[in-house]
């Protein structure tokens, strides 16, 4: 789908986060796309690497998914908590 761009989710610290793996050359888009004041992101904390940046943020369900089908091509959420389904397409 993108070039070096990857979506997950993770546990850090007992809370679910979204990670996003951006490269440099798409940082400022994806940015601006998670600070967008009408999707509620909160970006928790960033990491920079050799080849772009990993982002760490809390979001809604519904954002999770968008990000997952946009960037993983699939509709699949995964959970942290294995008695939690899958989001269904």
């Amino acid at each position: 789908m993108h070039a070096g761009l990857k979506f997950s989710l993770e546990l850090v610290d007992g809370e679910r986060l979204g990670k996003l793996a951006v490269p440099h050359t798409q940082m400022a888009c994806w940015l601006n796309f998670l600070t967008a004041p009408h999707y509620g992101a909160q970006i928790i904390f960033a990491e920079q690497g050799c080849d772009g940046v990993t982002i760490y943020f809390d979001a809604c369900e519904g954002m999770y998914g968008y990000l997952s089908d946009r960037i993983n091509g699939d509709r699949t959420v995964y959970h942290s908590d294995p008695a939690r389904l899958p989001l269904a397409s």
